[in-house]
């Protein structure tokens, strides 16, 4: 098996997700993020996007124009910057509860893991915070991290009918800046209510 680069195994993590239906955990299914075709930025300097998931109207801004993959139940965005991946997901979901992102959580870091070379590349979860959003949605975020350099967080919000998750990690990236740019998604995320776009948090 050829090993892969770190940016390569981010690039698994970030858009691998656990696909969470009616209350039952499906198997994580993880996509390679294909390379880039044009010289990517750093986060610092992108133009974030606008990313609508067309089937649930929820809406997340990414640091470049994101490739999309389609997972069983929804969809992955995926961007890539020189320093960084961020993503964000939707899958849909009904029964789900605080336990089932508890869950996600565990299968989002031992997918990453499954295939890890060594301890260096195997990532822990800390700092691990639940709540709920303005509008009353369970969350839980995390911040991860590797020996080898890999740092970044990861988010899910239960909507009722989607699980929505998000994600930014780097290699080698200052953990200041991963943390402002997770901010900056987590914060563009809007969820649709009474028909108009709002605010998820």
């Amino acid at each position: 098996m050829t090993r892969l680069s770190r940016f390569q195994r981010l690039a698994l993590l970030t858009a691998s997700t656990t696909v969470i239906t009616g209350g039952a955990l499906l198997p994580g299914t993880a996509f390679a993020a294909p390379a880039p075709h044009a010289p990517s930025v750093t986060a610092a300097d992108a133009r974030w996007v606008e990313t609508k998931d067309a089937h649930s109207g929820i809406t997340a801004e990414l640091p470049a124009k994101p490739k999309v993959e389609n997972l069983p139940g929804g969809r992955t965005y995926l961007a890539e910057t020189d320093s960084m991946i961020a993503q964000f997901s939707v899958v849909e979901s009904s029964g789900a509860g605080q336990n089932d992102l508890d869950s996600a959580l565990e299968g989002y870091v031992s997918g990453y893991n499954e295939p890890a070379q060594s301890a260096e590349e195997k990532i822990e979860s800390t700092n691990v915070s639940t709540g709920t959003t303005a509008d009353g949605h369970p969350t839980l975020h995390a911040d991860i991290a590797a020996p080898d350099g890999t740092a970044g967080r990861v988010g899910f919000i239960y909507t009722g009918d989607y699980v929505v998750q998000i994600a930014a990690v780097g290699v080698s990236t200052e953990p200041d800046t991963v943390q402002a740019d997770y901010k900056q998604l987590l914060d563009s995320v809007q969820l649709p209510a009474g028909g108009q776009p709002g605010r998820a948090l």
